[in-house]
């Protein structure tokens, strides 16, 4: 084998081997948050912070994505505080806004946003996976095909 159609190979596997784990990684959340809507409870929360992105190593300019942290009461009268990880440049949700939520009632800390909070990033991850898997697995069999002719 030549070293281009190592490197063609190996760009072959990174796209399918790639894909495979974005779609895993969507599917895992796909089904962690339908879980949470489908089995936990749902009950209206206050959104209490708009909590700005954390920095990244090496970043030196203050970020301007934030994610609502939310205030709610569990069945059994606890207050719980979740903190979206879905960060937007332009806020979503205002301090002081109601919003519907779910969370497990053993798991409180489990919980999930109405809206683009539950599934934006399983929707992004599985489309982005997708696209790689459909160029990846084609081509990988394509050089299987190839290699087995010879």
């Amino acid at each position: 084998m030549a070293l281009k159609d190592n490197f063609t190979l190996l760009i072959c596997l990174l796209f399918t081997l790639g894909g495979t784990l974005f779609v895993l990684i969507s599917w895992r959340g796909w089904s962690s948050t339908g879980r949470i809507i489908k089995t936990g409870v749902q009950t209206q929360g206050v959104v209490v912070e708009l909590a700005r992105r954390p920095r990244k190593p090496g970043e030196t300019l203050t970020p301007n994505s934030v994610a609502p942290v939310v205030l709610f009461v569990t069945e059994k009268g606890e207050q719980r505080r979740y903190y979206s990880s879905l960060y937007t440049a332009i806020p979503s949700f205002a301090v002081g806004q109601a919003v519907d939520l779910w969370y497990l009632p053993d798991e409180p800390e489990k919980a999930t946003l109405q809206g683009g909070d539950a599934w934006i990033l399983p929707v992004a991850f599985g489309i982005f996976g997708a696209a790689m898997c459909l160029i990846g697995y084609p081509w990988l069999f394509g050089i299987i095909r190839q290699y087995l002719r010879s």
